[in-house]
């Protein structure tokens, strides 16, 4: 059989049809036994309750066909490794009905295959993160794959592509790029056992090898581990990056990175300049590579147009103007914070944007623990402003800020806890740390995740 040729049509179809939202006409009713038909080798999905499915076999039959793919005339399971295994099971049991059973087919390419067979068990079942992960990463290398051997175009971003199929955003799915390409050996298998969650996982996967080791090994001796930490140590780390002028006097010639090095004649230790240079790197990159430095690319440019534009608005607006808009917000702040904020550590409020912040405006902060002003506030200038910045949810906004003031008593009944989170107002580690956390947990499931992570 011949290469069959598909488009972005087939594999839409695909993910309709198992959805449950498509029609099957297109594939072929046959009759075989359950032992002719091969499970895919790539099916890396769970396989449990085998025998509670078998016996409601017996009970009512087998509801649902398994479907199959037809790749160069062998019959490979496309979706129903559990059905096929309770029939084979019911056949063992000496229930001779189960011999032959019904199926649905269809030709098609090895690279149409596993892309059916990733779409139909990404809606045939709940996922664990680590098979969502683990999903990502299929994916995108059967849409590769299919590029080069049935000649899909791929319009669009990859990873666009790769969340729409898996109905996740696009973040998401970088940080599941994130593990897949960083995470070591022993943090990935942690998060497939289940000990570390995804978040945890992902903020490792930032770590050097012998740090991820460290962490892996804790987790599997049954230690907790929390990402927030995880991630306050990748913080220290990249504050603590240094910068290395460059040092001109140790040259390294053009010749070993090329591409030509192999069959060129003239190649020496100290050529500067080429008229055939073929850089080798850049030549044999993929087109995932060039995508993901392209990404990197615009993520840097447009950091920097953030930073340009709100270094202008800082500029433009200081505190000390004496502009008649000027305005003094009043807000809350729970006691925790309170030390770090007039010690200058913490020189920031995350915020819901429901009061028209801008800056050069004021901040009364008043203190409170367990539902009480304490009597103590702390006076605060804006002085810089970022919403509407990729990973920074919608109608929220980060406000650096400068303390003028502080003033008041604790009072007797507070006792230095309160309320850690109050309307409006969670520290910038514990929203971005929810925000990854979105990978494992499902819709209506936040707060049970974050506590997980926590």
């Amino acid at each position: 059989m011949g290469k069959s040729k598909f488009g972005f049509a087939d594999i839409m179809n695909a993910k309709s049809r198992a959805a449950g939202i498509g029609n099957v006409s297109e594939y072929t009713e046959i009759w075989l036994s359950p032992y002719d038909v091969k499970p895919s080798e790539s099916n890396f999905y769970s396989q449990e309750n085998i025998e509670e499915l078998a016996d409601s076999f017996l009970t009512v039959g087998q509801q649902q066909p398994t479907v199959l793919g037809r790749v160069n005339g062998e019959y490979k399971i496309v979706s129903g490794h559990r059905r096929n295994l309770a029939n084979i099971l019911n056949i063992e049991r000496g229930h001779e009905e189960f011999k032959k059973v019904r199926y649905l087919y269809k030709d098609m390419s090895g690279a149409m295959f596993e892309l059916s067979l990733l779409i139909g068990n990404a809606y045939n079942r709940e996922l664990t993160a680590w098979e969502k992960t683990q999903q990502a990463q299929r994916l995108k290398e059967a849409l590769l794959r299919a590029k080069d051997e049935d000649g899909l175009e791929i319009a669009g971003k990859l990873r666009d592509v790769i969340a729409e199929l898996m109905n996740e955003s696009p973040t998401n799915i970088a940080r599941m790029d994130s593990i897949n390409n960083n995470a070591t050996p022993e943090i990935k298998e942690e998060f497939a056992k289940g000990t570390i969650g995804v978040t945890t996982a992902y903020e490792a996967a930032k770590l050097p090898p012998e740090e991820q080791k460290a962490i892996a090994e804790k987790a599997a001796a049954g230690e907790s581990i929390r990402a927030k930490e995880i991630a306050a140590k990748v913080a220290e780390k990249k504050a603590g990056d240094s910068y290395e002028t460059p040092h001109p006097e140790s040259i390294t010639s053009l010749c070993y990175s090329c591409k030509r090095y192999k069959d060129c004649n003239v190649k020496t230790g100290t050529c500067e300049k080429c008229d055939q240079y073929i850089n080798k790197a850049e030549a044999e990159k993929t087109d995932e590579q060039r995508y993901s430095d392209e990404q990197d690319k615009i993520d840097r440019d447009t950091k920097k147009k953030l930073q340009e534009r709100a270094d202008r608005e800082k500029m433009e607006k200081l505190p000390s103007d004496g502009k008649a808009d000027h305005k003094t917000h009043d807000i809350k702040i729970a006691s925790s914070y309170y030390e770090d904020i007039i010690s200058g550590k913490k020189k920031f409020e995350l915020r819901k944007n429901d009061r028209g912040y801008k800056v050069g405006d004021s901040l009364k902060m008043l203190e409170f623990a367990d539902g009480k002003h304490t009597g103590r506030t702390i006076d605060a200038d804006i002085i810089y402003m970022l919403e509407d910045y990729t990973g920074l949810e919608e109608g929220y906004c980060i406000l650096g800020i400068d303390v003028t003031a502080h003033s008041g008593q604790m009072s007797e009944t507070d006792t230095g806890g309160g309320a850690d989170q109050l309307p409006g107002q969670m520290s910038i580690d514990d929203y971005q740390i929810g925000q990854a956390a979105a990978l494992e947990r499902g819709a209506g499931n936040e707060q049970a995740a974050a506590e997980k992570e926590e």
